[in-house]
């Protein structure tokens, strides 16, 4: 790899969280604003992004502020105390289960496609290879994200350059109320790679002080990625826009060459964003709970898997459930741990002030997403 300005450190940083970033909720993204109306689901997403985005620098401060290779649960047991943490335990866990079940079972699915299986059988497959891979040590672990991160975004390009002429500019209308909030877990799920922030810091090393850059570049170029695939698959679909996208696309274009690619993508996609959310939800257990590292490692796939053979296999709703309100709940525990954090002795090399009533809006806001989202969900039962 050739070095840049930055050193090679950076660019593994990066990719890190655009390779954390980047996973299953890039499929889902065209059929939701199909479902709402392209331009709802842009105002949407522009503000969700933008709210993400102010999570991340905030908790990339709070690493910065916080001695010692801790996470997320050790910042709230710091700042926030034992019950709080207990809280933030049940929500880390729960939630990265969850998360964890929907990589399977979508690895499974594009795996299908590959190997000619069934799904169950290619999601144990892919179990079998991601859950060794998990105990990656950090750098390999960037270096793993650079490789899933470039492969993703180029497999992008190379199928959007052989059909971006079919788009249609007439499927971006449309303005469906009653689908507003349709849009809302889906981003949140697809944009939200925060938990892998620490993990950048300690890849940075010396070079700390580029953690803000880091983020700002991990956050933007999954996003850009987003709206680019967007535009082709929604352009393309049309009313043939399907949840998983590449279904509607390839009977949109009437091709199994883009059913091909398109599941390889998949595949590359989940396989980044499961390796890196593994490795969160087991160096969590390991350093924040000083549970035995094999011992993390096992419960890291154990739940998950348990999961998966007990049925749980309905995608649709999880995807919007989990991303509205994981994100609702530890974007109201950073908030408050930021400010905390910022009465610690600990000057941080670079740091986000924003007024108070901007922390009382954004948790209002994730909290009445998160509710709307459930109930929607329990609705349609």
């Amino acid at each position: 790899m050739t070095k840049s300005k930055y050193g090679g450190n950076f660019w593994l940083a990066v990719f890190a969280l655009v390779g954390t970033t980047i996973g299953a909720g890039i499929f889902s993204l065209p059929y939701v604003f199909f479902k709402a109306g392209f331009i709802i689901g842009l105002l949407e997403f522009a503000i969700l992004v933008a709210a993400v985005l102010l999570i991340q620098l905030i908790i990339g401060e709070i690493a910065l502020r916080t001695e010692g290779k801790k996470r997320f649960v050790s910042y709230t047991e710091k700042y926030l105390g034992c019950r709080w943490k207990l809280f933030v335990t049940i929500s880390t866990l729960l939630g990265g289960a969850g998360v964890l079940l929907v990589y399977i079972i979508l690895a499974g699915h594009f795996l299908s496609f590959l190997i000619n299986q069934n799904a169950v059988l290619s999601s144990l497959i892919f179990f079998a290879i991601w859950f060794p891979f998990i105990l990656s040590r950090p750098k390999i672990f960037g270096r793993t994200e650079l490789i899933f991160g470039l492969s993703v975004i180029s497999i992008i390009i190379l199928i959007s350059s052989f059909n971006i002429g079919y788009v249609n500019f007439s499927n971006f209308k449309g303005f469906n109320i009653d689908n507003f909030l349709l849009p809302y877990g889906v981003i949140l799920f697809a944009i939200s790679g925060y938990y892998v922030i620490p993990e950048m810091e300690d890849i940075l090393g010396a070079k700390r002080h580029k953690l803000k850059k880091a983020i700002i570049y991990g956050t933007i170029i999954p996003a850009t990625v987003y709206l680019f695939f967007i535009f082709v698959v929604l352009g393309i679909s049309g009313n043939l826009t399907s949840p998983d996208a590449i279904s509607g696309l390839a009977d949109a274009l009437n091709s199994r060459t883009i059913l091909f690619l398109g599941s390889a993508l998949g595949l590359l996609a989940v396989s980044g964003a499961s390796l890196s959310y593994g490795i969160y939800i087991k160096e969590t257990l390991w350093y924040d709970f000083k549970i035995n590292k094999w011992l993390s490692w096992f419960l890291t796939g154990a739940i998950p898997l348990t999961l998966f053979l007990l049925g749980a296999r309905n995608l649709v709703a999880t995807i919007g459930v989990v991303g509205a309100l994981f994100f609702a709940f530890q974007a109201l525990v950073v908030l408050m741990i930021h400010k905390k954090a910022k009465l610690s002795g600990v000057a941080p090399l670079y740091e986000i002030n924003i007024p108070k009533f901007i922390y009382y809006i954004i948790g209002f806001l994730a909290i009445l997403g998160a509710v709307v989202e459930v109930w929607h969900n329990l609705l349609s039962l």
